[in-house]
């Protein structure tokens, strides 16, 4: 009878009811949309870094990272590749070969990482020819040639098919320098590694480096289902037994803590809409209470009691709620859903975002598990709204309260 009553109450103020169910809806929803729109925002990153740069797995020799000296090689590359490359779990392999230097062009100099690669294995790898904007990726069949970043063209003031220099120290640690011709102008989504990272033929690195064909700085793995992460570094190990193997998460650091952090940030950022939305809960329930306060003095007279008053105030709440979440669930999940395949383009903040390592259009994802937490927060607090108003009726006098005008 209670559920009855209750269900009811609720719909005597038509208004007052739908104004309670909208703002459940947009509290929702809202939570909903800006955890999808954070998390699209930190997987756009995180895929960037993973597919564009880093790769899944890297294999150093032990000391290289310490030291970052190119003297510092795996050897017998080719061979170890080829180990790699019949696992069918494993994408894209490619070796690379690694230095630090200067680049000098007429006008200027300044810091760069050089990367001697194999161009046709980096297409399947990092995909930098897709980000080629300017001049060609490699089809000159020049030994000599680079490629550069936009970010970095524009410091040195070159052009396409200038001239520049590349100094850098060898095996020997004798200072080393080298005549290139820019062949192309690449421009990705993470401006300040255009600034710094500069590619290069790997076996006219390798000749300058005093390398031998077979020796390299560095084995990048791309897989394709990150599940199988710890199988392929357990498999990596059996291939490069005096390798030193990191995944991306211990080689990005700040890209792990994203991930383990988005879970507190789901109970932050729902915490706070709903904490909006208590408010505006009691607030109503509060009022309701109060214009019945003759009515609920009745219901007490003829012999409700306390607990249940209380139990049908706690309903009513929990009727309003139960109404408004599954719709404002609904209406987010269609909206990550068509956003997630459309994307939301902020172009007009491409740069700032690229400085940053961040796509301009940027895609909403969420996972089930999080739609459950926003779920289960969007009950609690309908509960926790309902206790004070609820607290509120058993408070009154029946005597006085059927007085009340």
């Amino acid at each position: 009878m209670l559920f009855q009553i209750a269900w009811r109450n609720i719909w005597r103020n038509k208004s007052r009811s739908l104004v309670v169910i909208s703002s459940i809806i947009i509290g929702v929803w809202a939570g909903i949309f800006i955890l999808s729109f954070a998390w699209g925002l930190y997987k756009n990153n995180i895929d960037e870094s993973v597919y564009r740069q880093l790769s899944h797995i890297q294999i150093h020799h032990p000391t290289f990272g310490d030291e970052n000296d190119s003297k510092f090689t795996i050897t017998n590359t080719g061979e170890k590749l080829k180990q790699l490359q019949s696992d069918n779990r494993i994408a894209s392999v490619s070796s690379r070969v690694i230095s630090t230097g200067m680049i000098t062009s007429p006008t200027t100099a300044s810091g760069v990482k050089i990367y001697g690669i194999n161009p046709s294995s980096e297409v399947t790898q990092i995909r930098l020819n897709e980000y080629v904007s300017e001049g060609a990726y490699f089809d000159s069949g020049k030994e000599n040639e680079i490629l550069i970043g936009e970010k970095l063209a524009k410091k040195l003031k070159v052009k396409l098919k200038s001239k520049v220099v590349l100094t850098f120290t060898n095996t020997e640690s004798e200072i080393i320098s080298g005549a290139f011709r820019i062949g192309g102008i690449y421009k990705s989504k993470n401006i300040s590694l255009d600034e710094v990272n500069v590619y290069v033929q790997q076996k006219h690195l390798q000749e300058l480096l005093e390398l031998k064909p077979t020796e390299s700085n560095e084995i990048v793995i791309l897989i394709k289902d990150e599940n199988q992460l710890d199988t392929i570094k357990n498999f990596s190990i059996g291939v490069v037994p005096q390798g030193k193997i990191e995944d991306w998460k211990a080689l990005s650091p700040e890209l792990s803590m994203i991930i383990e952090s988005f879970n507190l940030y789901t109970y932050i950022i729902s915490g706070i809409i709903l904490l909006a939305l208590t408010f505006g809960i009691i607030n109503t329930m509060l009022m309701s209470v109060l214009e019945r306060i003759r009515e609920l003095g009745m219901l007490m007279a003829i012999g409700l009691n306390k607990r249940k008053i209380f139990i049908m105030i706690m309903l009513e709440t929990f009727y309003l709620t139960l109404i408004g979440t599954p719709i404002g669930l609904l209406i987010g999940w269609l909206t990550v859903t068509t956003l997630g395949k459309t994307g939301i383009n902020l172009s007009m903040f491409s740069e700032g975002l690229a400085s940053y390592g961040f796509s301009s259009v940027i895609y909403p994802a969420l996972d089930q598990d999080k739609y459950v937490i926003i779920v289960t927060m969007c009950l609690i607090t309908a509960i926790l709204s309902a206790i004070y108003p609820a607290y509120k009726a058993l408070q009154l006098n029946p005597s006085e309260a059927i007085r009340k005008i």
